[in-house]
């Protein structure tokens, strides 16, 4: 275990000696280092990145180096770390985009759609209480962030609830009103149950949104519509 040890300082202590320059260069650069944009940002951290992934073992051989801006390195991480998840969050609520793999039928894919609305709300509505907090922290070590991806990530919702109304419209438009069997009638009620679940959901994702588009209010007044004819129907 004691030889182990003594390997692995070696190392540390070899890697203090070769990689001293670029060490020393990096730590003026990230000190003085106050972008004006996320693209500065993201290009900055991958080459700082690259440039630390040469060590065997980063904390312990920048332990020898006094001044080591460790503040402002982990600021950039958050930051980048922080655009990422919010990115990944509006694109995985976009119902069009190529990383969607929809259901297989109606009922499932309106389950998946507020599965994927569930699982990450919460985030966005944690960026939104602490966005001031964040900031604050960011901006002393001069590092900006690109808070429209908050408003991105709400905006997202909108179209999700776009997608789960049109999901149960499109369904509720090929109903044949001619079909009055008793399998017609349990899939009407299927549908009807599926219709409320998402006008629910569109209102959910209205009030997380802070508003809707004009298409989306359009939706949401056929939807409305739709259902009271189903309820005068079949009261």
């Amino acid at each position: 275990e004691l030889e182990g040890k003594s390997s692995y300082m070696k190392q540390v202590l070899a890697e203090r000696e070769t990689y001293a320059t670029m060490i020393e260069d990096l730590k003026p650069q990230l000190s003085n280092f106050a972008p004006t944009d996320m693209h500065q940002v993201l290009a900055f951290t991958i080459e700082v990145e690259r440039r630390l992934g040469l060590l065997c073992d980063e904390r312990m051989v920048l332990k020898g180096f006094e001044g080591w801006p460790e503040k402002k390195v982990e600021c950039l991480r958050e930051v980048v770390a922080r655009h990422n998840e919010l990115n990944r969050i509006a694109s995985g609520w976009d119902p069009y985009g190529d990383a969607w793999r929809p259901k297989a039928n109606v009922i499932a894919e309106l389950e998946n759609v507020m599965g994927k609305f569930e699982a990450s709300s919460s985030t966005v509505e944690w960026y939104m209480r602490e966005k001031d907090t964040l900031n604050r922290q960011y901006i002393a070590q001069k590092i900006p962030f690109d808070w429209n991806l908050v408003k991105l990530a709400r905006e997202s919702s909108v179209t999700l609830a776009r997608y789960s109304m049109s999901l149960v419209l499109d369904a509720y438009g090929r109903l044949d009103p001619t079909d009055v069997g008793k399998q017609a009638g349990a899939v009407r009620q299927q549908l009807r149950c599926a219709m409320q679940t998402a006008f629910k959901f569109a209102f959910r994702c209205h009030q997380f949104a802070g508003g809707f588009d004009s298409e989306a209010k359009s939706l949401f007044a056929s939807l409305k519509a739709r259902l009271e004819e189903l309820e005068e129907a079949n009261p």
